[in-house]
């Protein structure tokens, strides 16, 4: 959660009591981290939700990525061209995905282009310490030496990586036989740890030891996750199987593994992935237990045959494990490109459980042909049959929209983003991933959503302006067709009515209270959106019964502790601004000023859902859903956001923020619309028809305001008497007259 302003003020009147209310500001944040081998992260705070990760790939985009938390929370990334080479010369903290993002945000890095990465080094004795390709010395004494890499000169080290790898290959060696370059011996992340702290068992350890044969049955090496079943307090941590062993001292049990072999070709590239598992084995409290790693048995290759012609563009491996006790530890394979996967057979776990979830994308022949597919996989075991065959039938069609505002540049790439979701990975998390090339917008585009691990995903989309929107995660059902829009306008401040598994964005629990407003919600009534990477001139102001109790130029909502808790009357003003900037000329400026009254209470229509949550709740204090109004604008546009019509429509729809149906449902009772056609001095009332929250909306684009673009100003009301008014400067733009 992104915190940055704590403001405290006396206790309300109506409070009745010496309390303090304390404000804090909370926001979206996203930050682009580079690693040593110039492949990227972007790693999104949200308030009140888990740090997502999403992974760029170095251009080319043959990449793949093993990722997972360690038990301090940490989160690693590590690609698969430095695996040969990772406790052999590369150390993990190199590839500690928090601490760079941290380091990032300390140095006030605005672009991942100027992060330098910071290293330390050690060479081998007699050997001039020298920079390897791509770092840059900044000191040396004796066989030690700093340094740095940069998001560019990261490409250089990687192709030195590689070049080696290919080598050993082409020589018949075990990648990674042939020390690293240079006379290097390590390479950490400057001033990481050494890992030389003591610490002292709370159980008897015996020795486990892993022994790793490759595809020619000579000794291997190997990334693996180990897991004491019984429970991961007693063991949960990665070994680096090298030179074909691993020795390890752990506590007697029961236990289970899960690693990937990578298999590299003379290019030094990757030529397959295989996937290796086992669901259960037993640590012997005497002795030495031995347990034998064959490659060759990961010999099911995962497939999918598709309706129509389509090339495999993305490949993600979610392999879940559950102990006993009901905790669930979690690896990730990311992997970009064509490169085979394949698989050994493992059944269900006796002891806990295990999910595996493949996750499968392929784009069509021609970016022409719009379309793509996108199908996920998850069992209990891990079958041996991982032939899938899809058809019509067991496909959801789901016609994609990807509207852009003119003043972004066309032809720049944004993404689309899908990841499943089932009882596992409730939220999507980091299964979100996207093609390495991105998604071209403006666009029409077709992605055939498979059913097999449930149906239920959640999508993203990033615009070339840096816009994003995330979706919430939704049912598709097979043989049905859906159409979604992203980024279609007017964007505007706005809470949602969700659906799944949510953080409230608008709720309070006993003296806690929440007001989040995302700053750019396009017009599917569950996304959220915001700017990223966008500096945007803000201000959020919350009001309690008059008082001002909160202000903000750079946070986008507020929660408060030592909120009263008898009947209040809260009011937001949030105004944004992008006038300034060059590459938005719609929604340039908006000013949203929402009052709805909040009466404490528990249960009820408003009680928010079991699955949610929110700040402040416990098992005594549940949620409750604020009464906010929302406005959501179905505009009659396209995918420009630009209206060639003589009588512009819109559907206006106003509600209340909901999850899953929960939420105020007081009447509404009034809705206005009116446009300016000139920047807001004049305004002219609209045609508003309809009742109960739907309205279709009318009014005239004037021949003479051809190619410009007007503001829409809304009002509406509830019975509660809550009301909203908001005003979108440059909403939507008239065509301009044809030449």
């Amino acid at each position: 959660m992104a915190v940055a302003l704590l403001t405290s003020v006396p206790a309300l009147a109506d409070v009745g009591s010496a309390s303090t209310l304390t404000a804090t500001g909370v926001a979206t944040t996203a930050t682009t981290i580079t690693l040593v081998t110039g492949d990227q992260a972007v790693v999104t705070a949200r308030p009140g939700q888990q740090t997502s990760y999403a992974m760029r790939p170095v251009a080319g985009g043959a990449g793949a990525f093993e990722s997972y938390d360690d038990a301090s929370g940490d989160h690693y990334a590590v690609p698969v061209v430095a695996m040969p080479y990772l406790g052999k010369g590369l150390d993990l903290s190199l590839f500690d995905v928090t601490r760079l993002a941290q380091e990032a945000s300390a140095d006030n890095v605005v672009s991942s282009d100027n992060q330098r990465i910071s290293v330390d080094l050690s060479f081998a004795p007699g050997a001039t310490p020298t920079g390897p390709a791509g770092v840059t010395l900044t000191s040396v004494d004796g066989s030690a030496a700093q340094g740095y890499l940069t998001a560019s000169s990261g490409t250089a080290f990687t192709a030195a990586l590689r070049r080696q790898i290919g080598a050993d290959v082409a020589a018949g060696r075990q990648p990674g036989a042939t020390p690293l370059f240079d006379g290097v011996t390590s390479m950490s992340l400057a001033g990481a740890p050494d890992g030389g702290t003591t610490v002292s068992p709370q159980y008897a350890l015996n020795i486990l030891q892993i022994n790793a044969t490759g595809m020619s049955g000579r000794p291997t090496g190997a990334y693996l996750s180990l897991y004491n079943t019984d429970s991961f307090t007693r063991e949960n941590v990665s070994v680096n199987v090298v030179n074909g062993v691993a020795r390890v001292a752990v506590p007697a049990g029961n236990y289970g593994l899960y690693g990937v072999f990578y298999d590299y070709n003379t290019q030094g590239q990757l030529a397959a992935l295989r996937q290796f598992s086992l669901s259960d084995f037993t640590v012997s409290a005497t002795g030495t237990t031995t347990v034998p790693l064959d490659e060759t048995t990961a010999s099911s290759q995962f497939s999918v045959a598709t309706p129509r012609p389509a090339t495999q563009d993305i490949v993600m491996t979610d392999y879940f494990r559950r102990d006993a006790t009901g905790a669930t530890s979690s690896m990730l394979l990311s992997l970009w490109g064509s490169t085979p996967l394949y698989t050994n057979a493992q059944p269900a776990a006796r002891v806990g459980a295990i999910h595996d979830v493949i996750q499968w994308g392929a784009e069509a022949p021609s970016a022409s042909d719009g379309y793509r597919y996108d199908v996920a996989y998850g069992s209990d075991d891990v079958p041996a049959d991982q032939a899938h065959v899809e058809k019509a039938s067991t496909l959801a069609t789901v016609q994609e929209h990807f509207a852009i505002d003119p003043a972004a540049n066309n032809s720049y790439s944004g993404s689309l983003l899908n990841g499943f979701v089932d009882s596992y990975n409730n939220a999507g998390g980091d299964s979100l991933i996207s093609p390495w090339n991105g998604q071209r917008w403006p666009a029409d585009v077709t992605d055939y959503l498979g059913t097999g691990d449930g149906g239920t995903w959640a999508q993203m989309a990033s615009s070339p302006a840096n816009v994003w929107q995330y979706g919430d995660p939704l049912t598709f059902a097979s043989g049905r067709s859906y159409t979604v829009d992203w980024n279609h306008g007017p964007l505007k401040p706005e809470l949602a009515q969700h659906t799944g598994y949510q953080f409230c964005f608008a709720c309070a629990a006993g003296s806690n209270l929440t007001v989040i407003l995302d700053p750019a919600v396009d017009s599917e009534p569950t996304h959220v959106g915001f700017y990223s990477f966008v500096s945007v001139p803000e201000n959020f102001t919350l009001y309690a019964d008059g008082q001002q109790v909160f202000n903000s130029t750079y946070q986008d909502g507020v929660e408060l502790q030592g909120a009263p808790t008898t009947p209040t009357t809260y009011r937001t003003v949030y105004d944004t601004d992008l006038s300034g900037n060059s590459k938005f000329s719609q929604s340039t400026k908006t000013h949203t000023d929402l009052t709805f009254r909040y009466t404490p209470q528990t249960g009820g229509s408003s009680a928010l859902p079991a699955a949610d949550y929110c700040f402040g709740e416990s098992g005594s204090t549940p949620c409750q859903i604020l009464p906010a109004l929302t406005l959501g604008y179905q505009l009659t546009s396209d995918n420009n956001n630009t209206s060639d019509q003589l009588i512009q429509s819109m559907r206006l729809d106003v509600g209340h923020v909901s999850y899953d149906g929960a939420g105020s449902h007081s009447r509404i009772t009034s809705a206005n619309v009116s446009v300016s056609y000139d920047g807001g001095t004049t305004w002219k009332p609209t045609l508003v028809v309809g009742l109960n929250g739907t309205y279709e909306v009318v009014w005239p684009n004037p021949v003479s305001k051809r190619g410009t673009s007007p503001a829409i100003k809304v009002t509406a009301t509830d019975a509660a008497g809550g009301s909203i008014t908001q005003t979108i400067t440059n909403a939507y733009t008239i065509a301009a007259p044809k030449s």
